[in-house]
């Protein structure tokens, strides 16, 4: 489903990755784990296009970021670091023009949303302003952001960094229970614990490149 072949991202004169070689295969629960700086978020960014590759190889679901964004973000949820809401907005005002920003059909878009609100344990803050809400409440919100599309593929960006246990269990519950269901997730996170509990194989990253991997 991804594959990175001496994958290398430079910024000036840093190099943010260093001829990286991965493959994450279809199915898999894929943990990126390192320190903040080791290169995770940007091998991310590099993964929907909105990040270019300096040099080397990546191919996600066979085709090329550099070439074919598009094509792969329709296929693709990403949970990013930031929220990223409209605080003036309401939850479901919120999603309904995401909705139709990623382009899913107007007729099932109100029952999308409800259903993921639902499986999030937000429906009864559907008409909340987003300013109204917790940190955990926002980051719930993001997962369902994330899932509107029913992607193939899911990425997670650091998701439960600044998180109170609770809300990181009951997210850890949610993103179990989505692989389980056949999405492909791709997992960055620092937290160790977390990558032991959710990754089926993962790669230690440091300074830009691999420095360790496991099953």
């Amino acid at each position: 489903m991804i594959k990175a072949l001496n994958l290398t991202k430079k910024f000036g004169d840093f190099t943010a990755v260093s001829k990286l070689n991965l493959e994450v295969k279809a199915g898999e629960c894929f943990g990126l784990l390192g320190p903040n700086g080791a290169g995770k978020s940007t091998f991310i960014s590099m993964i929907y296009g909105t990040v270019l590759r300096s040099a080397g190889e990546l191919k996600v679901f066979d085709h090329d970021p550099n070439l074919k964004s598009r094509e792969i973000k329709k296929r693709l949820g990403v949970v990013t670091q930031e929220n990223a809401l409209d605080e003036s907005l309401t939850v479901f005002e919120n999603m309904m023009i995401y909705s139709s920003f990623i382009g899913v059909e107007k007729t099932q878009r109100k029952k999308n949303i409800e259903d993921l609100l639902e499986y999030m344990n937000l429906s009864h803050k559907k008409d909340a302003l987003i300013q109204t809400l917790s940190g955990g409440m926002k980051r719930r919100l993001v997962f369902v952001r994330a899932l509107l599309g029913k992607p193939e593929l899911l990425i997670l960006d650091e998701p439960t960094t600044g998180l109170d246990p609770a809300v990181r269990h009951l997210l850890w519950g949610k993103v179990r229970e989505l692989h389980q269901s056949g999405t492909t997730i791709v997992l960055t996170t620092h937290y160790m614990h977390e990558a032991e509990v959710l990754c089926n194989r993962l790669v230690i990253m440091n300074q830009g490149t691999v420095v360790a991997e496991g099953g």
